[in-house]
C-alpha cells in the first residue's frame, strides 16, 4: 500500500513537472533560453533519480518478502536498510570524461550557456585539462589557446595579448588592452594575474571586444577565468607533483556544508617550489639556479543560501612568491652597426676597461653574452610578489529577473630587488620599480531570467585604483668606471687621486622616483538579447565609460660623497672633480616635482552581434563592435614634464561558424576576424619642444594598427576514449600607419624609422595547438566503474616565426618553434585516482617571450620560456 501511494505520488509529481515545463514551453512560443533550460535539467534529473530510488525500494521490499527469517527477527529492519541506502540523496558516482566541445558551458556573457551557442569566438580550457595537465598560470594558457601570448619575466612585466596585440609597457599609467576577470571581479593590474590559480574550474579565452557586459578597457579580449565554488556535498582534493629540478609542487581542496541547507564552505591552497634553469657565474656562487619558483597562497570561501532565491558567496585569497624573478639572459652585444659603423662604447667594451681587470682575474668571465642558461651576477638576489583580496557576490531572484551586487577589494604588491648590470661587478646593486596596487570595486546588474523573445542585462561599474610606483637605483664603486665616457675614464684613470675620484662618482648614490597614477571609473551598461525567430536572434551592447584619471610624482636623487670636498681633500685637479660630476649628473639626470595633474574622460563601447542557427548543430554568427581605451594621464620620467596619452579607438569585425557533425562527435568553429585600431598607445618619436630640430622617444598614440585573421576550434572523438583535437590561427598584424616609429638600435644616423607596413612584435602568423587524449580500460577492469584505466595524451604548442622587441631590432627575431608537453598513466575510471607520468617541454626548447633593446650602457636581454622539466603527478578525490 505504502509503495502503491509512493508511486501514485511520483506520477503526480511527474505530471505536474510536466506541466509547468508545457506551460513554460507555450510562454516561450517554443523556444527554450537560460535559465529555464538549466531548470529543466534540473528536473529530469530530480525524476530519474526518484525513479531510481523507487525502482531500489521496491526491489528490497520483494527480497524481503521472500527472505525466509526466523519469527523472532525484525523483518522490518532489513526493509529500512534498503530503504535508507535507496534515499534519492545517495546518488551513484559520476564518471568523470573528459567533455566535447558541444557539451561545454562557458559563462562569458554573465549566464550559463553551451559554448556552441555562443556567438562570439571562445576557447576554452575545462576543468578536466586545467587538473591533468596542472595548468595554473597565465603562462600555462597561452600553450592550450590559439592566438593567445604571455610575458611574464616578472610580476610587473606580465603582459597578455590577443592576436598579437595587448601588451602592456611596464607603465601603470597605461591600462592593458585584454582584461582579466577572476570571478567576476575585474583585475585592473594585469601584474596581480601572475600568481598561481589553485583551485581553477575553467578558463575561456574571449577574442574581440567585450566592453559592453565584461570590465572595462577589454577592447581586444578577455580571460575570463572562473573557480571551484562551494556545494553542500563534502568533497576533498588532494594533487601532488615531485620531479626534477627539486621540482615540488602541491594543490589541495577541501568542502562541503557548514550548516545543512545554509552554509557551504570551501577551502584550498597550493605549494609550487622549483629550481630555476639559468646557471650563474657568480664569483661567490650562490647555490641553485636562477629563475626558481618559490611560491604558496590559499583562498577561503563561503557559500550561503537562506533561500531558494537568495545566495551570497564571499571570497578570500593570499598568495606570496619569492623569486629571482627578473632573469633575463644577455643575447647581444655588436661591436658594429647595420652599415658597418663601429660602435664606439658598447657594454662589453666598458666591462674591457682596465679598471674591471681585478674583478676577471679570478678565472669566472666577468659577464655572458649568448648563452641562454647562463648568466654571470655578483650577487643572488630574491623579489618578492604578493597579492591579496576579497570578493562578495549576492544573487537575488525576484520579478523575474536576477539581481546581482560585486564588491571586491584586491591588493597587490611587486618589490624588486634586482642586480641591474647583467655582471659580477659592482655596478647596479638594487634596481627596479616597486609597485603597490590597490583597487576597490562594486557592481550592480539586472538579468532577465523568464523565457520570451527578449532576454537581457543591465548594469552598473564603479572602480577605484591607485598604483603607487617607486624606483630606485643604488650604484656601486665600479659604477663611475662603467659609466664614464671614453674621454672621462681615461683621464680620470691615469692617477691614483682621479680613480678615488671616479670611484666616488656613483658609490652610494642613490636614484628615486615615484610616481602615483590613480584612476576613478564609473560605467553604465546593457546588452538584449532579441529573438526575432525561433533560430535567429540579435544582440546588442552598449557601455558609457567616465573616468576621472590623475597622476602625481617626483624624482630625487640622494646620497654619494660630497665631489667638491672629497677632491679638495685629496688634491684632485678641477678636471677630475668636473669630470666625476659630470658622470654622475649624466646618469642620474635632474630632480622634478611634478604636481597632480590628469583630465576627465567620456567614451562608449557598442556592439551588434546577429546569429542564425540553420540547423540544431550549425550556427552562423557575424559582430560589428566599437569602443575606446582609455588615454593615461603621464609624466616624461627624465624631466618631469606632463606627456599624456590620447585614448585608442578600436572599430572590429567578425564572422564566424559553429557546428558540430557525425552525431556531435566531431566539432568545428572557425571564425574570420579584421580589428581597426587608431591611437594605439606606445614609444613613438615626436620633435623636441625644448630643442629645435632635435627629436625625443615618448609615449604616444601611434597612426594605426590592423590585425585580420582566422581562427579555428576542433574537437573529434575518433572512438571510445580517443580524442583528437587541432586550434589553430592565422594571424596579419601590422603596422597600418607609424611613420614616427623609434629606430632599432642597429640602425644610426636616423631620427625616426617609418614601421608602415611592417608586422607589429609578438605577433607570429600561425599559432596552433594540437594533440591527442587517450582512454582504455584494463583487462580486469573493463566494464566496472570502478575498474582501473590507462591514459596518455600529447599536447603540442606551435608558433611560427616573429620578432619579439618592441623597435623590431633584428636581434628580436625568434624561429618558429614547437613546445610539447605529455604525460602517460594509470587511474580508476571514475575519476577518483590518478598517477602519471608528465613532461613540460619535452624537447626542452629554448624560446624568447620578449627582447629589450642593446645601448651603449647596456646589452639586448631576453626573457625565456621554462626550461623542461618532468616528474610523478598524482591526483584524488574524496
Amino acid at each position: 500500500m505504502a509503495l502503491a501511494l509512493a508511486g501514485s505520488a511520483l506520477l503526480i509529481c511527474h505530471d505536474a513537472d510536466a506541466q509547468d515545463v508545457a506551460e513554460q514551453n507555450t510562454a516561450s512560443s517554443g523556444q527554450l533560453v537560460e535559465p529555464s533550460v538549466a531548470e529543466l535539467k534540473a528536473q529530469v534529473e530530480r525524476l530519474q533519480r526518484e525513479l531510481e530510488a523507487s525502482r531500489q525500494r521496491e526491489q528490497a521490499a520483494s527480497a524481503v518478502q521472500t527472505q525466509a527469517a526466523p519469527a523472532t527477527e525484525d523483518v522490518d529492519a532489513p526493509l529500512d536498510a534498503a530503504l535508507a541506502a535507496a534515499e534519492p540523496e545517495a546518488e551513484p558516482e559520476v564518471i568523470e570524461e573528459p567533455k566535447n566541445l558541444s557539451e561545454v558551458t562557458v559563462t562569458s556573457r554573465r549566464k550559463e550557456e553551451k559554448l556552441q551557442e555562443v556567438p562570439i569566438p571562445i576557447a576554452v580550457i575545462n576543468r578536466e585539462t586545467l587538473e591533468r595537465d596542472n595548468i595554473v598560470t597565465v603562462q600555462d594558457f597561452s600553450r592550450r589557446a590559439p592566438n593567445l601570448g604571455v610575458t611574464s619575466a616578472n610580476t610587473r612585466q606580465t603582459s597578455i595579448a590577443l592576436r598579437g596585440l595587448g601588451k602592456n609597457s611596464g607603465n601603470e599609467s597605461m591600462e592593458p588592452s585584454v582584461g582579466v576577470m577572476v570571478d567576476n571581479v575585474w583585475r585592473a593590474w594585469t601584474g596581480s594575474a601572475w600568481a598561481n590559480f589553485p583551485d581553477l574550474d575553467q578558463v575561456e579565452v574571449l577574442r574581440g571586444p567585450q566592453g559592453t557586459l565584461q570590465g572595462k578597457n577589454s577592447n581586444l579580449g578577455l580571460l575570463n577565468i572562473t573557480t571551484k565554488a562551494p556545494t553542500f556535498k563534502d568533497s576533498y582534493y588532494v594533487d601532488g607533483f615531485a620531479g626534477n629540478r627539486d621540482s615540488l609542487q602541491g594543490k589541495f581542496s577541501a568542502g562541503g556544508t557548514v550548516l545543512p541547507g545554509l552554509l557551504a564552505y570551501r577551502a584550498s591552497g597550493f605549494i609550487d617550489k622549483r629550481d630555476g634553469y639559468v646557471q650563474n657565474l657568480d664569483i661567490h656562487r650562490s647555490e641553485g639556479e636562477l629563475g626558481e619558483t618559490d611560491a604558496m597562497g590559499g583562498r577561503l570561501q563561503f557559500l550561503l543560501t537562506p533561500s531558494d532565491v537568495l545566495s551570497a558567496r564571499l571570497i578570500v585569497d593570499k598568495s606570496s612568491s619569492k623569486q629571482t624573478m627578473s632573469v633575463q639572459p644577455l643575447i647581444a652585444d655588436p661591436t658594429h652597426f647595420d652599415d658597418g659603423t663601429l660602435r664606439t662604447t658598447t657594454f662589453s667594451s666598458r666591462l674591457g676597461r682596465d679598471w674591471f681587470n681585478n674583478i676577471t682575474s679570478n678565472g669566472q668571465p666577468i659577464t655572458v653574452i649568448g648563452d641562454p642558461r647562463k648568466m654571470a651576477n655578483n650577487d643572488r638576489r630574491t623579489s618578492r610578489g604578493d597579492a591579496s583580496g576579497v570578493s562578495a557576490e549576492i544573487n537575488y531572484d525576484a520579478l523575474g529577473h536576477r539581481f546581482t551586487s560585486v564588491s571586491a577589494w584586491r591588493d597587490a604588491l611587486f618589490e624588486p630587488n634586482h642586480d641591474g648590470d647583467g655582471s659580477t661587478a659592482d655596478i647596479e646593486r638594487i634596481a627596479g620599480w616597486t609597485v603597490k596596487n590597490e583597487q576597490w570595486s562594486q557592481e550592480f546588474r539586472i538579468s532577465s531570467k523568464e523565457p520570451g523573445p527578449i532576454d537581457y542585462q543591465a548594469g552598473i561599474f564603479a572602480m577605484r585604483t591607485i598604483a603607487d610606483t617607486f624606483n630606485q637605483r643604488l650604484f656601486g664603486n665600479d659604477a663611475g668606471a662603467f659609466f664614464a665616457s671614453n674621454a672621462q675614464y681615461n683621464r680620470l684613470n691615469g692617477t691614483a687621486t682621479g680613480r678615488q675620484m671616479m670611484a666616488a662618482s656613483m658609490r652610494n648614490v642613490l636614484y628615486n622616483q615615484n610616481v602615483v597614477p590613480a584612476t576613478d571609473s564609473y560605467a553604465g551598461y546593457g546588452q538584449i538579447n532579441w529573438h526575432v525567430t525561433d533560430d535567429a536572434t540579435l544582440t546588442l551592447g552598449l557601455r558609457n565609460t567616465f573616468e576621472r584619471r590623475e597622476n602625481t610624482g617626483w624624482s630625487r636623487n640622494i646620497g654619494g660623497s660630497d665631489l667638491d670636498a672629497l677632491g679638495a681633500s685629496i688634491g684632485a685637479t678641477a678636471q677630475n672633480i668636473s669630470d666625476a660630476k659630470a658622470i654622475r649628473s649624466a646618469q642620474l639626470g635632474r630632480e622634478w616635482d611634478a604636481p597632480r595633474q590628469g583630465f576627465d574622460q567620456n567614451s562608449q563601447n557598442w556592439l551588434v552581434n546577429p546569429s542564425y542557427k540553420v540547423t540544431e548543430d550549425l550556427m552562423v554568427y557575424g559582430s560589428v563592435a566599437g569602443g575606446q581605451k582609455s588615454g593615461a594621464a603621464q609624466f616624461n620620467f627624465n624631466t618631469g614634464k606632463t606627456e599624456n596619452v590620447k585614448p585608442e579607438d578600436v572599430m572590429d569585425y567578425e564572422f564566424g561558424i559553429k557546428s558540430s557533425w557525425l552525431d556531435r562527435k566531431l566539432t568545428a568553429n572557425v571564425n574570420f576576424y579584421q580589428t581597426d585600431i587608431e591611437g594605439f598607445q606606445s614609444q613613438l618619436v615626436l620633435p623636441d619642444e625644448t630643442r629645435p630640430g632635435q627629436y625625443q622617444t615618448q609615449l604616444g598614440n601611434i597612426g594605426g594598427i590592423q590585425l585580420r585573421g582566422i581562427e579555428l576550434e576542433t574537437s573529434w572523438d575518433v572512438a571510445q576514449g580517443l580524442n583528437l583535437f587541432l586550434n589553430g590561427s592565422y594571424n596579419k598584424a601590422i603596422y597600418t600607419d607609424f611613420a614616427n616609429a623609434p629606430c632599432p638600435p642597429e640602425i644610426t644616423g636616423q631620427a625616426f624609422c617609418d614601421q608602415t607596413g611592417k608586422t607589429i612584435p609578438n605577433a607570429p602568423a600561425f599559432t596552433a595547438n594540437f594533440g591527442f587524449d587517450y582512454r582504455a580500460p584494463l583487462t580486469f577492469g573493463y566494464g566496472n566503474d570502478y575498474g582501473l584505466q590507462w591514459h596518455a595524451y600529447l599536447i603540442d604548442s606551435y608558433k611560427s616565426a616573429a620578432n619579439y622587441n618592441a623597435s623590431l631590432s633584428r636581434y628580436g627575431q625568434q624561429d618558429a618553434y614547437h613546445v610539447t608537453d605529455g604525460g602517460i598513466g594509470l587511474g580508476t575510471k571514475n575519476g577518483k585516482y590518478n598517477l602519471d607520468l608528465v613532461g613540460r617541454n619535452i624537447f626542452d626548447t629554448i624560446y624568447v617571450t620578449n627582447v629589450s633593446n642593446f645601448s651603449a650602457r647596456a646589452a639586448a636581454s631576453a626573457a625565456y620560456g621554462d626550461a623542461r622539466y618532468f616528474g610523478v603527478h598524482f591526483r584524488a578525490k574524496f
